[in-house]
Order: structure tokens, then C-alpha cells, then sequence
């Protein structure tokens, strides 16, 4: 928390303060309590970290969060709503009176309800101090991104079986046990894996054929064989809420060459970004390398066509978060846990992407990912 408790210094303010429910990843990093409705989070200049509930809530934050609990009727919230009659405008006082008169707070509020607690403090905006302090995981987050990773290898070892499984139909479309192999049907065998392990798959892309040229887009329909098939599972956690990312393109059956060549060619770049992470180095200059290498093969990069995304970025409570592998990205440091995801798409033809995970260490890179890479099964 000394990040936090410098921007508190820097900015000459009493206290950090987020209102937001759990879904905001960094409500989730700070309190640990896990609820749909808003809450109060307050990090005080103090360094106590306290959460403000409802009075249902208690006991269960109580057990599920390390801050400092407090109702909203013991800090005072009832005897302010009889006095402004504005659940919003008693909120934001309530917070000044706990939280004292000049207050931090994220980007992220609600600008509604940023305008309300001006009123009663002065308020500041941060940018990014809580997302730059998740970018470094500690062993524990570590290894519950491993975990998730493990689950995410199942599930997308389920969905590749299927696929390999299939037979081929007069039209070239896939079939299992008489029934069209579609990427819904994939995408529900992925989620059917990862459910006993209380992870779920979240817009899973099992994209076919020249859609594949999109790097983002969903699939939907009847798989074909002798097409390249681009599988992108990012399941999250429903007990801790971190994230695992892994990308395969496979093929039932031999693609066009065209597509085994680029296959060869991402694989090579993929091995060359791993080569290269270390701590030091800047994501920009990681992403530069490889776009350079593509350059060299003969795959330069315009409009729509070649390499047209970054080339990783960082995961966590946040399927995209800090640091990233881009033109924009910084230096990285020991902690940082990364993608490493290049592709080609060319439109007309399709698209292949191969990608793993991992985190930057003292010595280098330490991947996560423990799957195959087989284009053709």
C-alpha cells in the first residue's frame, strides 16, 4: 500500500476513497469483499483501510475482508438522510465526516456522484495509482492465476478433443455423434469443464474460417474442416476473480498453405518475445521486435491486414490490464504478469494467433502455459 499512501502525501489529502461494488477490480484489490451492491472503501493517510456496509452486510465482511469494518448506521448515515432527505447527498457527507475534507479518489467514480461529494469536500482524481500497484502480483496472486491457467488447459483440451473427434461432413462441415460441431457447442463444452472448478468461460472466441481474420470475433455457426480454427479462452475465477488467458489455432485436417505459414511463422514469434522478457525491458520494445520479425518473413503490417494488435498485455483481476506489450508499453519489472499473443489475419484468407502467459521473474520469464501447439488436428 506505499503507492497509495504516497499519492495520499503527494496530494496533500486525508484519505483514498472508492465507491463501487465489487465488480471494480480495484474495489476487489483493496477491500476483498465481494458484493454486487456499492460500497465504501477508505484508505486513510493513516494507513487503516475501512470498508462502510450495510448493516446485512456486516458480519459477512466481517469474515471476507482484512479492513476495518463499519455500518452505515454506526457512521452516522441515518440521522443525515432525515437531515437532507437525499440518500445521495447524506452518502457524500457521511464520507466527509469519516473520511475528512479533502479526499482522493479514482477516475472511476461516478461523475454524478463525484459532483455530489464535492460538495461537501475537496476532491481530487487519480489516475491509475491502484491499477499500477496490481500490475506487480505477489506469490499468492501468482499462484491463483496458475490455478486458473490449469483449469483453462482442461477446458481447452475438452473443446480441441471435440473437434478432433468430429467427422467430416459431404459439405466439409464438422460432426459429432450426428450433431453439427458449431462454435456454440464448443464454447458450451469449455464452460461444462471449467464449471465444477468454479471458473467461468467469459466471451470465449472460437472463430472459423475467414472470420478468423477478426481477431475479436466471437464465431458463431458450423465449424469446417481443412479451416483455421482460432480458440481464445479467458476464464475468471468466481472464488478469487483472477483471470488465466490462452489462444490455440487448430485445424481439422490441413488448412490452406497460406495459413500454415503464417502458423510457423506466429510460433516463432511468440518463442521470440519469451526469449526477450526480462525485467528491464519495455513492453514497447518486446512488441517493436516482433513486428519487425514479421517485417523481415514478409508480413508487413497494413490497413486490416498483418499484425494488427499489441502484442500482449497484463492479466489479473482484469482479463486487459497493466503493463502492456504495445507501442506504449514501459518497463517491466519482476511480478508483472503478461501475454504473450502475436497473430496475422489477412482478410479472405483468415487469421492465426498462438498465445501464453506468464510472469516476468529476477531471471526472466516463467511461463504459465502447458499446452500443446498442433495445428493440424
Amino acid at each position: 500500500m506505499r503507492d497509495l499512501a504516497d499519492a495520499l502525501t503527494e496530494k496533500n489529502c486525508d484519505a483514498y476513497v472508492v465507491y463501487d461494488s465489487s465488480e471494480n477490480a480495484d474495489m476487489r484489490y483493496l477491500a476483498g469483499f465481494l458484493t454486487s451492491d456499492p460500497y465504501i472503501y477508505i484508505y486513510s493517510k493513516e494507513g487503516e483501510g475501512t470498508v462502510i456496509v450495510s448493516s446485512m452486510e456486516e458480519l459477512r465482511a466481517r469474515r471476507e475482508t482484512t479492513c476495518n469494518v463499519v455500518t452505515r448506521s454506526a457512521a452516522g448515515l441515518p440521522d443525515l438522510l432525515k437531515e437532507y432527505q437525499d440518500a445521495e447527498v447524506a452518502t457524500a457527507h457521511m464520507i466527509g465526516n469519516f473520511a475528512g475534507k479533502k479526499l482522493l479518489v479514482p477516475s472511476s467514480m461516478p461523475v454524478g456522484f463525484a459532483q455530489t461529494l464535492m460538495s461537501v469536500a475537496d476532491v481530487i482524481v487519480d489516475r491509475g495509482t491502484v491499477a499500477g500497484m496490481r500490475t506487480v502480483k505477489s506469490s499468492d496472486e501468482i499462484a491463483l492465476i496458475r490455478e486458473v491457467q490449469k483449469r483453462n488447459e482442461e477446458a481447452t483440451r475438452c473443446a480441441v478433443d471435440l473437434i478432433r473427434k468430429s467427422e467430416v461432413g459431404e459439405d466439409k462441415g464438422l460432426i459429432f455423434e450426428d450433431e453439427p460441431v458449431t462454435s456454440e457447442k464448443v464454447r458450451d463444452v469449455i464452460a461444462a469443464s471449467l464449471r465444477p472448478w468454479k471458473c467461468e468461460e467469459r466471451d470465449t472466441i472460437i472463430s472459423c474460417g475467414t472470420d478468423t481474420a477478426m481477431p475479436h470475433c466471437l464465431g458463431t455457426g458450423q465449424l469446417y474442416a481443412n479451416q483455421p480454427i482460432v480458440m481464445d479462452v479467458f476464464p475468471r475465477s468466481l472464488a478469487n476473480g483472477y483471470f488465466a488467458d490462452m489462444a490455440r489455432t487448430i485445424s481439422k485436417g490441413a488448412p490452406r498453405e497460406e495459413i500454415v505459414q503464417m502458423y510457423a511463422v506466429v510460433h516463432e514469434a511468440k518463442e521470440l518475445a519469451a526469449e526477450m522478457l526480462a525485467p528491464g525491458i519495455s513492453g514497447a520494445d518486446v512488441h517493436k521486435a516482433v513486428v519487425d520479425f514479421f517485417a523481415e518473413r514478409g508480413y508487413v503490417t497494413a490497413g486490416s491486414s498483418g499484425f494488427i494488435h499489441s502484442l500482449g498485455h497484463g492479466v489479473g483481476l482484469e482479463i486487459h490490464e497493466g503493463p502492456s506489450l504495445s507501442l506504449a508499453g514501459g518497463i517491466l519489472e519482476p511480478g508483472n504478469v503478461v501475454t504473450i499473443e502475436p497473430g496475422l489475419y489477412y482478410p479472405g484468407v483468415g487469421g492465426v494467433r498462438l498465445e501464453d502467459m506468464g510472469v516476468i521473474t529476477e531471471n526472466g520469464f516463467d511461463r504459465f502455459t502447458n499446452f500443446d501447439e498442433q495445428l493440424i488436428v
